[in-house]
């Protein structure tokens, strides 16, 4: 499903006929899994409904390990059983005592993210090699992550952001911060308002979802 101006109901509709199938073998599936197992998929399917649903190209998803009553091992094949099902790709960007945090993304979008972003700010700024796809760049924003304690701006990128957004956000543009949707806007609001938007109608349609099913 492509993302559009699409009002709520639209998406609401678009969302149960694309997906129908899919929807209902996944949940199929999850009857025969344990119900940790499928409480953990079923907030997953939430938190990524952007990614599912109308486009986006990543999601970055902090699992708290207190919420989920599993050890690291079930909890990352619970991921990768969700992933699989829909058909998206998963990262372990960070892993700590206390969360998990991934990366839930289509690796093609990422990697057309890539390509149109800024070479002079990806590579002579940042100092990130030439070449880059989505495994090779997110496993960098890991590492960067990793070390300095702080999630790097840069995943922007990955996560779909408005390139103007993450370029201004990191100060490599001139232009002043608009307001905020969730992240901070720089340059024309109305791009980014709209975009964060549609994810959240992506959100409350996967809700609705669940709760119909």
């Amino acid at each position: 499903m492509r993302a559009g101006n699409h009002t709520g109901a639209d998406m609401k509709a678009d969302c149960l006929g694309v997906t129908r199938g899919v929807f209902e073998e996944w949940k199929s599936r999850l009857d025969k899994v344990s119900a940790e197992q499928e409480r953990i998929e079923s907030w997953l399917f939430v938190q990524a409904a952007g990614v599912l649903f109308v486009g986006k190209t990543g999601e970055l998803v902090i699992l708290k390990k207190e919420y989920f009553s599993m050890h690291l091992e079930e909890m990352v094949f619970s991921i990768g059983s969700f992933c699989g099902s829909w058909g998206v790709t998963y990262k372990v960007l960070v892993d700590t005592p206390h969360s998990l945090k991934i990366i839930i993304y289509r690796s093609d979008a990422v990697d057309r993210r890539l390509q149109r972003a800024s070479k002079k700010f990806l590579h002579c700024y940042l100092h990130y090699p030439f070449g880059l796809t989505a495994a090779s760049f997110l496993h960098e924003v890991g590492c960067r992550w990793k070390r300095c304690g702080k999630v790097p701006h840069e995943i922007g990128i990955a996560l779909g952001y408005p390139m103007k957004d993450v370029w201004g956000f990191m100060g490599f543009r001139r232009c002043r911060c608009q307001g905020s949707c969730g992240w901070q806007i720089f340059g024309d609001p109305q791009p980014s308002i709209m975009m964060r938007s549609r994810f959240d109608e992506a959100r409350k349609t996967a809700v609705s979802m669940l709760e119909a099913a």
